[in-house]
């Protein structure tokens, strides 16, 4: 197989870094276990050899034996998300998503876990990093890298980890992402800049931020964006629930 301090941090020279703007390196209030130990391990998790229980490595959370936990918190989750639990009950059977290859750049925790395995249920192929350095909940990572899921993300990343994590959903080998399910437009900049070859095969995006959603204005209007983009944000659903 080939994701309000903004002054606090200095901005990457190559891409505009939207983990260092003020909606990526916010606090992001999760439910993930902040006593853990490994919050306090020094060792990167770059730096670390982890392997899935089935010896799968396509991988780098903070500590895959974190993975019991997370799959408790997805499992919660489920409970919360009848919605997307029953569309996966009713499209299990026909694979709509058969050939997508999705490459995913959001928060990651319980509910996004579930979203994630909805669309491997659905027959998408995923490879996932997250949009803020700070929200990811490093047990759910764990639980979908024990799963078999490509996620690349912990919490307190580096902005070179940051990029890093997010260059590793993109660029694999045997693999060319189709989609790109984006918070924030890092990985649709990322791959524009860095990857164009890779940009043409792209057949949508789906964006689900005010700043990823400008960015992609920003695109359109200088003639750079090729290929069909959703507005999420301004979705009835997303306005009237997830943005009051």
């Amino acid at each position: 197989m080939e994701s309000k301090s903004a002054g606090a941090l200095k901005k990457s020279s190559r891409y505009r870094s939207r983990s260092l703007s003020a909606s990526s390196t916010d606090s992001y209030s999760s439910a993930s276990y902040t006593g853990s130990s490994s919050d306090d391990d020094d060792v990167s998790p770059r730096q670390k050899d982890q392997k899935s229980s089935s010896g799968f490595a396509d991988f780098c959370v903070r500590n895959i034996k974190e993975h019991a936990f997370g799959r408790r918190e997805i499992e919660i989750a489920e409970q919360e998300m009848p919605g997307i639990m029953a569309l996966r009950k009713r499209a299990v059977e026909d694979k709509p998503l058969k050939n997508a290859k999705i490459v995913g750049c959001t928060h990651i925790n319980a509910q996004t876990a579930v979203l994630l395995e909805t669309l491997a249920e659905l027959g998408a192929q995923v490879r996932w990093s997250a949009c803020n350095i700070y929200s990811t909940q490093n047990e759910v990572a764990a639980a979908l890298a024990e799963a078999g899921f490509p996620v690349f993300a912990w919490r307190g990343e580096t902005e070179e980890d940051f990029w890093w994590c997010i260059d590793k959903c993109i660029n694999a080998e045997n693999w060319q992402p189709n989609m790109i399910l984006d918070d924030g437009g890092d990985a649709t900049h990322l791959m524009l800049k860095k990857y164009p070859t890779l940009f043409k095969a792209i057949k949508g995006i789906v964006e689900e931020s005010v700043t990823g959603v400008h960015r992609l204005y920003q695109l359109s209007k200088t003639g750079k964006l090729t290929v069909p983009a959703m507005n999420v944000n301004d979705s009835v659903t997303k306005m009237k629930f997830d943005n009051l």
